[in-house]
């Protein structure tokens, strides 16, 4: 597989987990036309919870812009953007910068994992439980709404992305909780789709954090997607993830910049 090829699966692989996402809110609304996806969750956060995807890349950048602006205008929502920063999304970028989109923060690296991980004895007194209940849904969704507040994301709008009745029960996701001597701490889900499988949402506690978990926890869910027969895995890592990743072999394929359109007045 080439690494052209990868990227592309890597991408089609966020683009399908984006739609997943979206279902699993209640309220939600999903509309993909001319080329490009656009999403509302339960959540007004712009962030994660409402943006605007490309998935047809022939689509001029300055359409995909436009046509977020108008569906988001009328629904007094802000949006978020993702350009690659490969030569692929320049006109996306520049389409956005231009509409006083500008990049937030810093441009994460998608990351890819091409074998299995070397597998290690978990830290002491963690486990792994595969994620089966609507109890252990709603687990997941508190530990990643404390895990994410560290970026600026309200820890109601994260938990959010998880409070609709098909949260995490597709037979294409497999999600799991990671316990400290029986108390749950963290948890991260793969989704696989276009033969390969993609890691997210791989959060732990902050009172968890420092005793290597979150590198056996996504060691645990990398072996599980090679298991159920994807080719590679992949990931967009955070801040505090990359290094992480890059300890367990991810390796960087290309970047993100994330756009974000605030309305006048917005408050988290």
């Amino acid at each position: 597989m080439t690494a052209f090829d990868e990227a592309t699966l890597g991408q089609l692989n966020l683009i399908e987990y984006t739609r997943e996402d979206a279902r699993w809110q209640r309220p939600h609304e999903i509309v993909e036309r001319d080329g490009v996806l656009l999403f509302t969750g339960a959540s007004d956060f712009p962030g994660f919870s409402n943006g605007a995807r490309r998935v047809d890349d022939s689509v001029p950048g300055a359409d995909v812009v436009t046509a977020a602006q108008e569906f988001f205008a009328a629904r007094n929502r802000g949006f978020s953007l993702w350009s690659r920063t490969s030569s692929i999304d320049d006109d996306l970028n520049a389409a956005a910068v231009e509409a006083g989109i500008a990049p937030f923060g810093t441009n994460g690296p998608q990351m890819i994992r091409r074998e299995p991980v070397e597998p290690r004895d978990p830290p002491t007194g963690v486990t792994f439980t595969l994620i089966t209940t609507r109890d252990q849904i709603d687990t997941y969704a508190q530990i990643s709404g404390e895990a994410y507040a560290i970026y600026g994301a309200p820890a109601a709008a994260t938990a959010s992305h998880f409070n609709g009745p098909a949260a995490l029960q597709s037979p294409h996701v497999h999600a799991v909780l990671a316990h400290l001597d029986g108390q749950p701490v963290g948890g991260a889900l793969i989704m696989l789709s276009h033969g390969i499988a993609g890691v997210y949402w791989v959060g732990v506690s902050a009172s968890a954090r420092g005793r290597g978990i979150a590198f056996s926890m996504t060691t645990h869910v990398t072996n599980l997607a090679f298991e159920l027969g994807a080719a590679n895995v992949q990931l967009q890592a955070s801040e505090m993830g990359e290094p992480v990743y890059r300890r367990m072999g991810y390796e960087e394929l290309y970047r993100y910049r994330l756009h974000l359109s605030i309305p006048p007045g917005w408050r988290p």
